[in-house]
């Protein structure tokens, strides 16, 4: 039976007998991306954390020490991915798509801002820049989670997994952007 592969619901490919194989790899792809890019991105500026611009900031008492970010982000990523992965892919009994554009614009701003937080911390002025950066970024998680909570998804339940998957995503963003302001609060020249 012949199935068709489509990115909304115009762009679409015909396939025959191999729609699982391309199915699974972009699955794949969009659970494995956060997961990928945000430890990327660690690994070219972690040692950036044992530099002393940062070890001599003012930190408060709360201050998580630097393992808990390596620990805690990448089951955030994978969490992020997975249910990015169902909340943006729909299919009927012979097609299978990924939800239009405009489905994929908050969700991918989330991360766009998650991934450049710990880039514009290091930066010039970081702290202030890095608060900012995190307040978009816990915006657009909320807002992702309010759309994937209302969106329509073959799956009716896609709704409750988004909740289990970015409420401790928020809640994390929200005790960082806590941390961000008491630390640029703190170092204030």
């Amino acid at each position: 039976m012949a199935t068709s592969i489509c990115l909304g619901k115009s762009a679409c490919i015909k396939t025959n007998s191999n729609t699982s194989i391309i199915e699974n790899i972009i699955k794949y792809m969009l659970i494995f991306s956060p997961l990928v890019i945000g430890l990327s991105i660690g690994a070219i500026y972690g040692n950036k954390w044992g530099e002393d611009k940062y070890k001599n900031l003012k930190k408060p008492m709360y201050n998580p020490p630097s393992y808990v970010f390596g620990i805690v982000w990448p089951i955030l990523y994978l969490a992020i991915g997975i249910i990015y992965s169902y909340a943006l892919y729909d299919y009927s009994d012979t097609t299978i798509y990924y939800k239009d554009l405009m489905y994929w614009v908050i969700p991918m701003l989330a991360l766009l801002f998650n991934f450049l937080y710990i880039p514009v911390f290091f930066g010039e002025n970081g702290l202030f820049n890095g608060f900012i950066i995190i307040i978009f970024s816990l915006v657009f998680a909320i807002l992702t989670l309010i759309q994937f909570y209302f969106q329509n998804n073959y799956n009716s339940y896609i709704k409750y997994y988004a909740i289990l998957a970015l409420l401790p995503y928020i809640a994390w963003l929200s005790f960082a952007t806590y941390l961000s302001y008491d630390l640029y609060m703190l170092n204030i020249k």
